[in-house]
């Protein structure tokens, strides 16, 4: 079975990590660390569509803050 893969935009915004998730209308989500970044998506993402958080895959795109 494949699992579906989303794709999050991360972004740092002062001491906070930005995280958003554009394949889900109004995902967003934010991290203290980059250690919890991945931990914060998956919850979100999990909640959000009421899913397992090891039932889908992630890759992340990093972009500089403007």
């Amino acid at each position: 079975m494949n699992k579906t893969t989303y794709k999050a935009i991360v972004e740092k915004a002062g001491k906070f990590w930005v995280i958003s998730v554009p394949a889900i209308r109004l995902l967003n989500t934010q991290a203290l660390s980059k250690n919890t970044i991945e931990f914060m998506t998956r919850d979100a993402i999990s909640l959000m569509l009421e899913v397992e958080p090891s039932s889908f895959d992630l890759e992340f795109e990093f972009v500089a803050a403007e």
